[in-house]
């Protein structure tokens, strides 16, 4: 089980100016170089709108944590229906203020709970009232005094709520989870600000965008970075933890812990750090939940970094190649490719049962 994730603190001044934000908020690092946007170009709808036969089938949903909504979404007494992991859920959080993840659909007649109530700390179904305690055993048929049936049953997700979010494991066999997400340091730190939202749906293949960290020969083309940082990067496992650690200019680090296939803390020590979790709604779609955190003395470039992040030069550039690229198996590695065949082999740990 994984330790507290504690903020990398230093006594020196941190590191703010020009060369922060050519970091996480990069202009055209290289003269000339524009990132291709969605809008750019008329993508390969065709893809999107037929079953094409040539075209591989992304890889299965990965087994992990992820996140499903933010804590202030799910007050006590509330109940919301989410798609996640291709599957139909609904979250909500009993009169005690613990929160739950179940199947959407009751095994009775196969109404949608997610028009339900919360009742104590079961959900109660909206069609014929049948109740679920928090093992997801029917507790409750309220118009018959017959023996409450096995079957009558839904399935549950183990849930933990770090660092304000509602998180649940999902297996494929439905077995208990083998590690735990650890809140970063930086939350409800003296000296850091309170966590600022980012949100996002995207057309991309979970795996897909989890290579993309390792892959650094992209960043010189894609990010306009102004060198491939193949030798100044080292990526390192342990179990279902990763990390990644990338030499900046001006003697700068960013660290990437990964915390199985779909949580991680991205930090610039002493500048900024993201609570990152990443969310597979179905093999081709994914939800994006960030908690961006900033130390005092930054916070006036908070929103310049952001969008250095997420914008044109960071996340949005890489948005286009997700979206119409497909998942090879074998693909033509080449020296300067990076880690992603060890990545690979890290990663094929969370297909158990899949």
């Amino acid at each position: 089980m994984a330790s507290s994730d504690e903020p990398t603190a230093s006594d020196a001044e941190p590191v703010i100016g020009e060369h922060l934000r050519r970091t996480v908020a990069p202009p055209a690092v290289r003269e000339g170089h524009r990132p291709r946007l969605v809008s750019d170009a008329d993508w390969a709808h065709a893809s999107q709108k037929y079953e094409l036969e040539d075209r591989p089938v992304p890889p299965p949903i990965p087994n992990g944590w992820y996140s499903l909504l933010a804590s202030h979404e799910l007050g006590r007494g509330e109940l919301r229906a989410v798609i996640a992991v291709g599957r139909e859920l609904v979250a909500y959080r009993d009169d005690h203020g613990v929160a739950h993840v179940v199947d959407a659909h009751c095994p009775h007649m196969g109404a949608h709970l997610g028009g339900g109530r919360v009742r104590g700390d079961t959900v109660e179904c909206p069609y014929h009232a049948w109740r679920y305690g928090p093992d997801g055993q029917c507790v409750e048929i309220p118009y018959s005094d017959t023996r409450i049936p096995a079957k009558a049953c839904l399935r549950t997700y183990p849930v933990q709520e770090v660092a304000g979010m509602v998180l649940f494991w999902f297996h494929h066999g439905a077995k208990d989870p083998t590690y735990e997400v650890p809140a970063p340091g930086e939350h409800g730190a003296d000296g850091w600000s309170e966590p600022r939202e980012y949100r996002v749906e995207l057309v991309a293949a979970l795996q897909e965008m989890a290579e993309n960290n390792v892959d650094y020969a992209h960043l010189w083309h894609v990010h306009g970075r102004a060198a491939v940082p193949d030798r100044t990067s080292e990526f390192t496992m342990d179990g279902p933890f990763s990390t990644v650690v990338e030499q900046l200019p001006d003697n700068v680090e960013f660290h990437r812990n990964t915390y199985g296939p779909g949580v991680a803390t991205l930090r610039v020590p002493d500048v900024m750090t993201i609570f990152a979790t990443t969310t597979p709604v179905d093999r081709r779609h994914c939800r994006l939940l960030w908690h961006f955190y900033f130390t005092d003395a930054v916070a006036p470039l908070a929103d310049d970094m952001v969008q250095g992040v997420t914008g044109e030069y960071g996340l949005m550039a890489d948005v286009p190649i997700w979206q119409d690229k497909v998942f090879l198996e074998r693909p033509l590695l080449v020296k300067g490719d990076g880690n992603i065949a060890e990545f690979r082999r890290w990663y094929s740990q969370f297909y158990e049962d899949a």
